[in-house]
């Protein structure tokens, strides 16, 4: 008996069990992570004798796997001002005060401006950019804003519709790291926390950048979370938006609606707005904050799914319910 062939045989044949083993497993792990191909095309059937026109290609086949995070809000603003500025314990005192927006802190080479409606609102301004000092505490009673959140979101809206497709690679990625750079200040924020760029232009008449970032949790975008951003000579001259600067007390995995399962939800709470906002243009996954209580707020899985006519709506992925 040839001994050695035997052994070859033996060991090929031990190869080819263990491809087919692993083949099984990723196969096997493709079909749990995914949507079968045939549930989407009686999905898509059934949406279009309903009215809700959607192309195949259009729904998002792996199905989401986000969780629950529970957040705390600080009211302990001086840390915040601490770490940004530089400034000492004793610079801190007496540098604060109440105004009509909320509380501001003007140290160092900044002047901080803290909303008390909303502990996540942030303005942090270099006090040499007097452009955006006047009349920031003057508070309108039709909106009840002031004219610096007015003019802020404004801008934002602008750099939203504006995005970022016609920008420089390598713009944006300057952008980034000098943002980044400047976030870094305040290290006691949640690893998971981050940001992306989502507008982006230049402002000759400032000489500067203007800049929309949206803050992310494990790289998926918090939709309430935006950040109105002016650099000039590679620094952060004005930050100003809702942003999230603290870590996670909580973190909950829950069962998610997927994408085929939610487009029935959507026909099912909004007919009406579906019938009249055309065919289905994008699917994708975001955060949306719950407030609980008056310290503590959970992010909560959603889906955002966009139509033709630009109509943008929300679902929580948990009960299917819209935001």
């Amino acid at each position: 008996m040839n001994t050695k062939n035997t052994k070859t045989a033996v060991i090929i044949l031990l190869i080819i069990a263990n491809i087919f083993f692993i083949y099984n497993i990723i196969d096997l792990k493709i079909k749990s992570e995914n949507i079968p191909s045939e549930t989407i095309e009686n999905a898509v059937n059934i949406l279009k004798k309903n009215g809700f026109v959607t192309d195949k290609s259009k729904i998002p086949v792996k199905k989401p796997s986000s969780s629950v995070y529970e957040g705390i809000y600080s009211q302990n603003f001086a840390d915040i001002v601490k770490n940004f500025s530089g400034a000492s314990d004793e610079e801190l005192k007496g540098a604060d005060y109440i105004v009509p927006a909320g509380i501001s802190y003007a140290v160092g080479d900044y002047r901080f401006i803290f909303s008390d409606t909303d502990y996540f609102r942030i303005s942090i301004i270099e006090n040499l950019y007097t452009d955006y000092l006047k009349d920031f505490s003057v508070i309108n009673p039709e909106t009840e804003k002031t004219e610096l959140e007015e003019d802020t979101e404004s801008k934002i809206i602008l750099l939203s519709e504006k995005g970022t497709e016609n920008a420089q690679k390598s713009d944006l990625k300057k952008a980034e790291n000098i943002i980044r750079n400047f976030l870094r200040k305040y290290h006691i924020q949640d690893v998971k926390l981050g940001f992306v760029i989502t507008g982006f232009d230049e402002d000759r008449q400032k000489n500067c950048e203007q800049v929309l970032i949206t803050q992310t949790v494990d790289n998926l975008p918090v939709s309430s979370h935006n950040a109105y951003i002016e650099i000039q000579d590679d620094k952060v001259k004005y930050f100003s938006g809702i942003w999230y600067f603290g870590e996670f007390i909580g973190n909950y995995p829950m069962p998610l609606l997927d994408s085929v399962n939610i487009l029935f939800k959507c026909l099912e709470i909004d007919e009406k707005t579906i019938l009249e906002s055309g065919g289905l243009s994008q699917m994708a996954t975001e955060y949306t904050v719950m407030h609980h209580d008056t310290d503590k707020f959970y992010l909560l899985p959603s889906w955002q799914i966009k139509f033709d006519s630009g109509k943008k709506l929300s679902y929580n992925m948990i009960t299917g319910s819209k935001n």
